[in-house]
This record gives C-alpha cells, structure tokens and sequence, in this order.
C-alpha cells in the first residue's frame, strides 16, 4: 500500500513537472509570436471584469475560468481585438470537464451584433444563456453542417443576410458567438500552436470585419 501512494505521488510531480514545462514551453514560442506582431504578451489577461461585462456565453458560463497569454491590440478602426488563451469548466459530477480554446475577442465600438452562436462543426450548444436552436431552413447562405443558435429569430434574419452567412464558408471551421458591441472567434475549440498563430490573427480579423 506503502509503495502504491509513492508511486501515486511520483506520477502526480512527473505530470505536475510536465504541464510546467508545456506551459513554460508555450510562453516562450509565444514571445516570438508578440514580438513579430509588434505587441506586448502578457502572462494573464483580459481581466475577469471585462470577459463577464461581454455576457458571452463562452466567457460567462464556466467555472475556474484563466485567461492567460494574451496579446491586446490597440484600437483600429473601430475596433479592439484580444488574442488569448482561454480555459475553464463545465458540467459537475463526473460529467465535468474542462474546455480550453485560443479566442479572438473584438469589441466593435459601433457593434450592434444580436445574440447568437454560430457552431461551424454543429455540435450542441455547452453554453446555456438562454440560446436556442434556430431552424437552419430559414437562412441561406450558411456552408452545409453549420448550426445557429440565439434568442431573437427575427433579429437573426435581419443580421445573418446570405452574403453575411457566407463569411463562414469563406473561412470554414470558424465558430462565432456575438452580443451588443463583442464578438467572440475561435477555431475548432483548442489551442493554436505558436508556429499557427500569425494565420490565426490574420483570418480571425477578416472574418471579423466581415461581421460586422
């Protein structure tokens, strides 16, 4: 018994050692990343005050939430990005699990997105902010597979015109959630690689300006 709890507590500092070791490893590639992109990197950061005041599902639901790594633009043309690795849990009991994922948050100073979700690969919604299932026959435009999901259907339909749903085919994979003056990016809900990164912002913020 003894000797089962030692090898217990060495497994526990080997892997404890080696989530270490990749976070430091993604901080340092990460350097490289703001420094080709003229932009400072911060270990931590949006604050948990700002990523709560977006009301976005993605940002507002979990728990044990850390933004870390984030890249902060300044103000361009209206708008304001952060790039930022984001993590935290959802669900209880043995049905918990963590959901991490680099984001492209904007904030449009003359945004007026409706609340939406748009899931590029159609998997149900973890987020529970009163966003419903929209019927998908009522929008054209939209790359097969793609489902949305929001609180005015109405709203959507003045929003999601054909040429405007055809952003996402233009960049497939993308996800989207959006609310008042924030939209919210990401790609296939993980984290992207350093060596990624630059395509990362570089298509994020042409989708984003084609949104809005």
């Amino acid at each position: 018994m003894i000797i089962y709890f030692a090898s217990a507590a060495v497994a526990a500092v080997v892997a404890w050692s080696l989530v270490r070791y990749f976070k430091g490893q993604r901080r340092r590639a990460m350097r490289d990343v703001a420094e080709a992109a003229a932009v400072r990197l911060e270990d931590f950061g949006p604050a948990a005050a700002l990523l709560e005041g977006t009301g976005l599902p993605f940002l507002v639901d979990g728990r044990a939430a850390i933004a870390r790594l984030l890249l902060e633009f300044p103000r361009e043309d209206g708008a304001k990005p952060y790039y930022f690795d984001y993590s935290c849990l959802l669900g209880s009991g043995k049905g918990q699990r963590r959901k991490q994922a680099t984001l492209a948050l904007f904030d449009f100073e003359k945004g007026a997105f409706p609340d939406f979700h748009v899931s590029a690969a159609g998997e149900p919604l973890d987020e529970s902010m009163a966003l419903e299932p929209v019927d998908m026959s009522g929008f054209a435009g939209f790359p097969e597979g793609v489902k949305l999901f929001g609180r005015d259907p109405e709203a959507l339909k003045k929003f999601f015109k054909p040429e405007i749903a055809a952003c996402f085919g233009e960049h497939p994979g993308w996800s989207a959630q959006g609310g008042g003056r924030w939209l919210l990016l990401y790609k296939g809900c993980e984290l992207v690689s350093p060596a990624k990164y630059g395509e990362f912002i570089a298509e994020s913020g042409k989708l984003a300006f084609n949104l809005a």
